[in-house]
């Protein structure tokens, strides 16, 4: 399965802050796992992706409205949410079929997949909106409801028959290899013939790390920290804040955890780095998509087959 699903996952390189819910997370693992050989630039069945080697392209700052949800080039190379919707749909179907089948009959799966990410604030230079920040801090899916199967520790049977075992433990007697969520998504994204996103998923590590390199969003975070530090905060990047979820930011979320992601996003807007990130990792991404617009469109048309796929799951139960 492609990993398209964090492609505008603009998440902070080497950062929790914007992980999102379990949902994104078993997604994604899903996701990485069935990521195949694609095309180059040009078509030419060469994998990878086209260099992004070169001069630091021109870019224009404006102010984003919205920036968490700001469109990114490649955005349009990924699963759409309705399409999102579609496939974690399916995998849910797929999934309790196989553990009913396993006879689990009470085992639904949609509490895990209902709610991929809730509310989030975070784009790839960490925290940004200050609504989210005045409510959560830095506590990734702020808005999720705790999740039924959550509040009690799973029954280890059901642990093996879903995911295949687990520390040890021994596999689930007729389970598929990787349990049932395996089984699902080798159905959903069967990876012979169906090349996953690996193309998508190496521009958008590309492009992240170019724009984290570029001069002038290492400007901004310069004048961002200076902010900070003013405001009594000695930190020298955004990340090191956001990187403090489950290890300083921990239990219920305290006034000092929300003045600091307040500041955090304040002192974003004033140093104009959120809108200097957005811009420049736009211009990043136009020119991959340039650079690799036949191996793209090819991706594309794979995941067009996985939601056709995922369709056929809804409308008859099977894949």
């Amino acid at each position: 399965m492609p990993r398209s699903v964090r492609s505008s996952r603009r998440r902070p390189l080497g950062s929790p802050g914007s992980l999102g819910s379990l949902a994104a997370l078993l997604l994604a693992a899903a996701l990485t796992a069935c990521t195949g050989g694609s095309g180059g630039s040009g078509g030419s069945g060469a994998t990878g992706a086209a260099s992004l080697t070169g001069a630091e392209p021109k870019v224009s700052v404006t102010p984003q409205a919205d920036p968490v949800h700001a469109g990114l080039p490649l955005d349009a190379y990924a699963f759409d949410k309705e399409q999102l919707k579609v496939m974690q749909q399916a995998q849910d179907i797929l999934t309790d079929a196989c553990m009913h089948r396993l006879g689990f009959a009470a085992f639904k799966n949609s509490n895990t997949y209902a709610n991929t990410g809730g509310e989030r604030g975070s784009t790839g230079i960490g925290l940004v909106d200050a609504e989210y920040a005045k409510k959560f801090g830095y506590r990734t899916g702020g808005a999720v409801p705790d999740r039924p199967r959550d509040k009690n520790k799973q029954d280890p049977n059901e642990t093996a028959a879903l995911y295949g075992p687990q520390d040890g433990a021994p596999a689930r007697p007729g389970a598929p290899e990787g349990g049932c969520s395996g089984e699902a998504t080798r159905k959903l994204y069967p990876q012979s013939g169906k090349a996953g996103t690996k193309l998508l998923d190496e521009l958008t590590q590309q492009t992240n790390d170019r724009a984290r390199g570029d001069s002038r969003v290492v400007s901004a975070i310069d004048q961002w920290s200076v902010c900070m530090r003013d405001a009594g905060f000695q930190v020298k990047t955004p990340w090191e804040l956001q990187d403090m979820e489950g290890t300083r930011w921990t239990g219920p979320v305290t006034s000092e955890e929300i003045t600091a992601a307040t500041t955090d996003v304040s002192c974003k807007q004033k140093s104009k780095l959120t809108d200097t990130w957005t811009a420049v990792l736009t211009a990043y991404q136009n020119t991959a998509v340039e650079k690799n617009k036949d191996g793209l469109g090819q991706e594309k048309k794979n995941l067009a087959e996985q939601v056709k796929t995922a369709g056929k799951v809804l409308k008859d139960g099977t894949a």
